[in-house]
């Protein structure tokens, strides 16, 4: 979320019109022979591009009123048409931010010839994204496998904010530099997060660096700061937002002071943090109890227990109000029109509940949160731009619920995974607000027994009772409440192709727990050879490790624990001895970090099998990695094991 302060300054008219773009970035024309015949880089192989070289400029340009300016100059290689898409430049703006001067050039190697192709300014699009948000694109013209792009811009601010400079990106780069003149009467409190040092890092004072009419020479504070071959950032399962991890510089506000000596402080304590949010981001939405006591069903008003009466108004308005996939609103909330309308972002739906319940005399607060993938809260600085999602507190007999009414197939007290981040801000307005650790409410596990017999004909089949919780619940009511029986289960054997369902039924829906029941047949099970082999893994099987790096440099962080448990019995087939099966085993994740118990027992030819997998920890370091992808695999080779059975000697 873009800070909306505007930069306290004097704007000068004698100022005149400007006319040349004097960017303190590099002049385009730095591309080489040796970067037009670089056949890989080297450092990065399977690279599809790199970044030869980068710079942000961020300074006061007098010139343009006396507003923040980022000049930008950047130069990318191409090895493959993976990453041709990055040939696309994409500038997002916000409210009077402006994009200008615009150059590029596409640099090919023909014919033993270097040939240049400038862009156009026919070539460059503009498009609102919203009321607020607009962008500027381009598309280098004449993109191949060993092309070079050299491009630059700028981008012209009236706010007091300036945007992270992302030395890290998901290509490597060879070069990344940003320096920044701040002038002496702003004030930002600057912040490095990255796992790699700095190969440039230096701040001084600048003398004279701005002059002011009627004012005189002011000076600035200079930073200069640069990585050299930084690697790619690869994404991978159960983490935060890139944002957390990837390497960049912050700019956080602090304070302005104007040419006339007025010092504004920018959201100095997190009281006035609370304030931004209720004014500018609730709307002033938070006090329309009087309107849903009138409107709501007063049937549900008059329901005498309290955690009844907030279970049936959750129930209903998440019924009622359908999301429009929008978090905070970039246009102003209006939760009548919401209820009225029966339609709105993440702020209007839980506003509307957060005055339901509290037209219902039930206590509730609004928290104000950050999604997984929109980063971590930074508690170091005040800051309400962390900040894009809004739930329910609610408190009943001193038993504390969040709520979320946008997903149609969350429980009460249950929260969408993307709210799993940590903490949350409760905003109270009558005392003070505080910090709450958003977790699940509820265990999630999945319980399977399965078993496998033979019928008349030998042919294989399986009795299977699935229960699940928690979030393997919320992901099983969203698979049978978002398509029909036969969708889901179409979708069921696709994901489980060892498996032909003959019945199905829902046994119960009850609060946080899904259960099932299936019949299925097991065609894989082929009894008209000597030896049969299989796994009796039939369903819910792990076949993929979802870590495949040989290191990780970031924590991982599932969102929630969990357990598996499978107890599987096997009928011997009519006419077959039981030849071969896996040992029983046990592994741990130090720490209490996890474990894996898989225990056979064998009854004459018949077998119980029994496995439990545990993750005990929502969070693991990265020096716990290789210890979780070992743990996966572990899984994946148990359930891979095979039963054999042959046919039994007269």
């Amino acid at each position: 979320m873009k800070n909306l302060f505007l930069i306290l300054l004097i704007f000068i008219s004698s100022i005149s019109v400007y006319g040349q773009n004097n960017k303190k970035t590099p002049k385009l024309g730095r591309v080489s022979n040796v970067e037009l015949n670089m056949p890989f880089y080297e450092k990065d192989s399977a690279a599809g591009a790199v970044v030869l070289e980068e710079q942000g400029y961020i300074w006061v340009d007098r010139k343009n009123d006396y507003r923040f300016r980022r000049d930008i100059y950047k130069r990318v290689k191409f090895f493959d048409k993976s990453e041709f898409d990055l040939a696309t430049i994409k500038i997002n703006l916000f409210g009077e931010e402006k994009v200008k001067y615009i150059q590029a050039i596409t640099y090919n190697i023909e014919d033993g010839r270097t040939t240049k192709i400038n862009l156009l300014d026919s070539q460059v699009f503009r498009k609102n994204l919203s009321e607020k948000w607009k962008q500027v694109s381009f598309t280098m013209p004449n993109i191949k496998e060993g092309t070079v792009i050299e491009y630059s811009y700028s981008v012209i601010s009236p706010y007091f904010s300036l945007d992270d400079w992302y030395f890290q990106s998901l290509i490597p780069k060879v070069k990344s530099d940003v320096f920044a003149e701040i002038p002496g009467n702003y004030k930002f409190n600057l912040r490095l997060q990255s796992y790699k040092q700095l190969d440039r890092d230096r701040s001084f004072i600048q003398k004279a660096c701005i002059y002011y009419p009627g004012v005189g020479d002011g000076d600035c504070v200079k930073y200069e700061y640069g990585m050299d071959d930084i690697p790619a950032f690869r994404k991978e399962n159960f983490m935060l937002s890139v944002k957390n991890y990837i390497s960049k510089i912050v700019f956080e506000p602090v304070s302005v002071t104007s040419l006339k000596g007025i010092k504004k402080e920018i959201t100095s304590t997190w009281e006035d943090a609370d304030k931004t949010i209720k004014s500018t981001f609730l709307d002033g939405q938070t006090s329309k109890t009087n309107y849903f006591k009138k409107n709501l069903p007063q049937e549900l008003l008059s329901i005498a227990d309290q955690k009844e009466r907030a279970q049936a108004i959750y129930s209903f308005l998440q019924k009622r109000l359908v999301w429009n996939d929008e978090y905070w609103s970039q246009n102003k909330i209006r939760i009548k029109q919401v209820y009225q309308n029966k339609s709105g972002g993440v702020d209007g739906i839980n506003l509307t509940l957060f005055n339901s319940l509290k037209a219902a005399n039930i206590e509730s607060y609004i928290v104000a949160l950050s999604t997984r993938r929109n980063g971590s809260i930074t508690k170091l600085f005040p800051s309400v731009s962390d900040f894009n999602y809004v739930i329910v507190k609610v408190v009943i007999n001193n038993e504390t619920f969040l709520l979320d009414a946008t997903d149609k197939n969350v429980t009460f007290g249950e929260l969408p995974y993307r709210c799993l981040n940590r903490e949350g801000r409760v905003l109270d307005f009558d005392k003070e607000s505080y910090w709450e650790e958003i977790k699940p409410k509820y265990k999630t596990s999945l319980r399977n027994r399965i078993k496998i017999q033979f019928d008349d004909q030998n042919e294989a089949f399986a009795d299977i009772t699935r229960v699940k919780t928690g979030y393997s619940a919320l992901t099983e009511r969203t698979r049978l409440n978002n398509n029909s029986e036969e969708k889901y289960l179409e979708n069921l054997e696709t994901k489980n192709p060892d498996i032909e369902i003959n019945e199905f039924e829902i046994l119960s829906q009850k609060d946080q727990r899904v259960k099932t029941s299936l019949t299925v047949s097991i065609p894989e099970i082929d009894t008209s050879q000597k030896s049969i082999r299989f796994s009796p893994f039939i369903i819910d099987k792990y076949t993929e490790n979802p870590f495949k790096f040989s290191e990780r440099y970031y924590p991982i962080d599932l969102g929630y624990n969990w357990s598996d448990t499978y107890t599987i019995f096997i009928s011997a087939p009519e006419g077959y001895e039981l030849l071969k099966i896996p040992l029983s085993k046990n592994y741990k994740i130090p720490y209490n970090g996890g474990d894996i118990s898989y225990k056979i027992q064998r009854s004459g030819d018949n077998l119980k099998i029994t496995m439990n997998i545990n993750l005990n920890r929502i969070e693991y370091k990265n020096t716990e990695y290789l210890n979780l992808k070992k743990f996966f695999q572990e899984i994946i080779n148990l359930q891979d094991s095979q039963i054999e059975y042959v046919k039994a000697t007269d």
